[in-house]
């Protein structure tokens, strides 16, 4: 069977939630660093310690959310998560995931990480400040692209939906509120009532 490394309240929780929305038989494995729960066996598989690691049937590892939630959805073609290879749909669908990844999810690491990358003070706050800026420069972008849409690419949920809905869902902690936002907002209130979505939110919050 399946496996997914997850763990609460990461980059990961996009995969998790593509993979239950799939309907594909999976063991979903969580990793906890405070509890010290399923670490080593992240380690062996990824050596960079991150998730989302998926092992398939025949163990063949992948890592990085992009690539996960791309093999998923080839998996469960009926689910529409992805359009056909070399349809416009699904590139225009991998450039959101793209731009969320490499774009939108880096802001925001950089917010969280600024005492990583400096141990000056004055330099974190202003690493922050640019930050923040990013961030909401992104999130300007994505409210002006919902015009007249219910999910980011196409008429129904796909992968980018899922990724959208989980790091955007990030503001709240570097005190951006979302509310003004009001396309965004509205967006992601219709993501949050989709079955799976609501699942795996269920789990983050226990």
């Amino acid at each position: 069977m399946t496996k997914l490394y997850y763990s609460h309240s990461t980059c990961s929780t996009a995969s998790h939630i593509i993979m239950e929305h799939s309907g594909l038989p999976y063991e979903g494995i969580e990793v906890s660093w405070k509890r010290n729960l399923n670490v080593s066996a992240l380690d062996q598989l990824n050596p960079l310690g991150a998730v989302p690691v998926l092992v398939t049937d025949q163990g063949v590892v992948i890592t990085q959310n992009t690539a996960i939630l791309e093999w998923i959805a080839d998996q469960a073609p009926q689910k529409n998560l992805l359009a056909k290879p070399g349809t416009t749909e699904r590139a225009q669908t991998m450039s959101w995931v793209a731009l969320i990844a490499s774009d939108l999810q880096k802001a925001f690491v950089n917010h969280f990480r600024s005492d990583v990358l400096t141990t000056n003070t004055d330099s974190q706050k202003e690493l922050e400040v640019h930050a923040t800026k990013s961030v909401k420069d992104l999130l300007q972008h994505i409210e002006n692209s919902l015009e007249n849409r219910h999910y980011i690419v196409g008429d129904h949920f796909t992968i980018a939906d899922a990724y959208l809905f989980v790091i955007s869902g990030w503001a709240e902690w570097i005190d951006i509120d979302l509310s003004e936002y009001k396309k965004l907002s509205h967006y992601r209130s219709q993501i949050a009532e989709i079955p799976s979505v609501k699942k795996i939110l269920a789990m983050d919050q226990e």
